[in-house]
């Protein structure tokens, strides 16, 4: 089953969008990576802008699945990341990075001497998965940039109000 990330610099609705992977994204991937590695453990921004803009190419060579550039535009149907997988963010007043999931409630801080994502029964993710499929970006989810123009009427797909 395929999945999708997004990689910000900063957090929140204006946080910059700099690529997104599509396929084996999980966490055991992305430490096994090197340039997602680095990624994760950046502590300035151009670092991670580097390492992200290699890892969309090495994403690909290792046949994990897509990279997708910015400059290629949006690559979801979905209006934000709210609906993606993963959500990876360098913070520049941190000087950290953080993750979440789609319809994430909180950042997690990755300490970059020990890059562990959060386990057990997915404490970064929507208390309420009905709520969260009829609008992903509704709160308690964390803020996001809009990618595409928000629906003025949420489609129902397969009876199921998305």
């Amino acid at each position: 089953m395929s999945s999708y990330t997004d990689f910000y610099l900063g957090r929140g609705e204006h946080a910059e969008w700099i690529g997104s992977l599509r396929g084996e994204c999980c966490p055991d991937n992305f430490l096994a990576v090197p340039p997602l590695r680095l990624a994760l453990t950046a502590t300035d921004e151009d670092t991670v802008r580097a390492a992200v803009a290699d890892a969309l190419v090495v994403w690909e060579d290792e046949r994990l699945g897509q990279g997708y550039r910015p400059e290629l535009g949006w690559p979801w149907p979905w209006y934000s990341s709210h609906s993606s997988s993963w959500i990876i963010a360098f913070d520049p007043e941190a000087q950290a990075v953080f993750v979440t999931v789609g319809g994430g409630v909180r950042w997690h801080r990755i300490d970059p001497a020990d890059p562990r994502f959060p386990e057990g029964d997915d404490p970064l993710g929507p208390p309420d998965i009905r709520a969260w499929l009829r609008d992903p970006a509704a709160p308690p989810s964390v803020p996001m940039p809009l990618m595409r123009e928000k629906p003025t009427v949420t489609p129902a797909v397969g009876g199921d109000v998305r």
